[in-house]
């Protein structure tokens, strides 16, 4: 099997001092190494991310068409704005699929979607940008020209919204800077915005969203840019669901992403679509254990994020691979085990597919030294050779 791993001469110090992105030098999360592909293999992820968002897209809609959300266990307030988000057609803004395999003729497996606002934006665009100097060829990267496309088209699609975007989170430096990089496409595209974390944020029921600034006038937003799950909103903050239950539906208030993208993050999602459609990329999911009795399989928290809470078994049902964490495990999925790719010294690659406004947009790989990619991963660089 060919080793796809690339030595380099270094790693972009002027580009992570310049963004203040020095928190990713910690732990050796950069490294200088990089993963090659072939332009065949983008080709089959693109395929892969375009036929499985086509049946994301399709099944939701019929979960919609028959009011068939049971099987997801939502509040009504939060179906009450997944329904609304279905029928105004509310863009999703970014998502990223990852995949297991897609090197050197491994099946490309679909894992999970991170829909609900994926992560890793400062390492896919300022860190992979400031590595392709060092690079024997160029990425598979469309991020920052499609994230402008995206606000375009948003603005052209909301002609009577203001175009003021506030972006919030729970004020980790990562997550902060995730927002920047998407809040600069909204600024290059005539948004104006604004970062703040969410507890300064004001939500004026039948109002709209407010932001005191430092003369004690209040700033009006119609857009919020979130990067905190809608899970959490939906089960740990009722006040925050009401409050904007009641903006959304009357219009006061647009929301990136929007609700419909709670579904997809949904892992029970993944079961209903392995019961529905035949496709080569779809994993074996189901609600139980007993399906995999005799081969390898792996148990997740239906909101699973981080790779934490998660177990891999074997083929005789012992655990092989384990992660700790603090999710709610009484919600679990069973999905069949997917092979990653193993370089030559023993380190697996996962590789994730970023979909912006319904389009494959660019590649990024995390790397681990086990099969279960969590928060002790590195981010490895790529290039596509000739």
């Amino acid at each position: 099997m060919e080793d796809r791993l690339v030595e380099l001469t270094g790693i972009p110090d002027a580009a992570i001092q310049e963004h203040e992105l020095e928190f990713l030098l910690d732990d050796d999360y950069i490294v200088p190494e990089a993963i090659f592909l072939y332009s065949d293999e983008v080709l089959a992820f693109k395929k892969a991310q375009d036929e499985v968002y086509e049946m994301f897209k399709e099944e939701l809609q019929t979960i919609v068409k028959r009011g068939d959300f049971q099987f997801l266990g939502f509040p009504n307030q939060m179906i009450d704005l997944i329904i609304q988000s279905v029928k105004k057609d509310q863009m999703h803004l970014l998502g990223r699929f990852d995949f297991s395999g897609g090197i050197n003729d491994l099946p490309i497996k679909l894992l999970e979607f991170n829909a609900d606002m994926p992560t890793l934006l400062p390492e896919s665009i300022t860190i992979q940008n400031g590595f392709n100097a060092l690079l024997e060829g160029l990425p598979y990267s469309e991020l920052s020209n499609r994230l402008e496309v995206a606000f375009n088209w948003l603005s052209i699609a909301e002609p009577n919204r203001e175009k003021m975007i506030l972006g919030t989170s729970f004020g980790h430096e990562e997550d902060i800077a995730n927002l920047d990089l998407l809040l600069h496409a909204a600024a290059n595209e005539g948004f104006e915005t604004l970062y703040a974390d969410l507890p300064a944020v004001q939500f004026a029921r039948n109002e709209g969203v407010f932001i005191q600034g430092d003369d004690e006038s209040y700033y009006k937003f119609d857009y919020l840019l979130k990067l905190i799950p809608w899970e959490f909103i939906c089960f740990e903050e009722p006040d925050l669901l009401a409050d904007l239950h009641n903006l959304i539906l009357n219009d006061l208030l647009y929301v990136l992403n929007p609700a419909y993208t709670m579904v997809y993050q949904s892992k029970a999602f993944l079961v209903r679509l392995a019961e529905k459609y035949k496709s080569n990329y779809l994993l074996k999911s189901t609600l139980d254990p007993k399906t995999f009795r005799g081969m390898p399989y792996v148990k997740k928290a239906v909101f699973g994020r981080l790779g934490e809470n998660i177990t891999i078994f074997d083929s005789r049902g012992q655990i092989a691979e384990q992660t700790d964490g603090d999710l709610d495990m009484s919600h679990s999925i069973y999905q069949e085990f997917a092979t990653l790719y193993k370089d030559s010294c023993g380190e697996y690659y996962q590789p994730g597919m970023y979909n912006i406004n319904g389009k494959a947009a660019g590649i990024s790989f995390r790397r681990a030294e086990k099969m279960i990619i969590d928060n002790d991963c590195q981010f490895i660089p790529h290039f596509v050779a000739d």
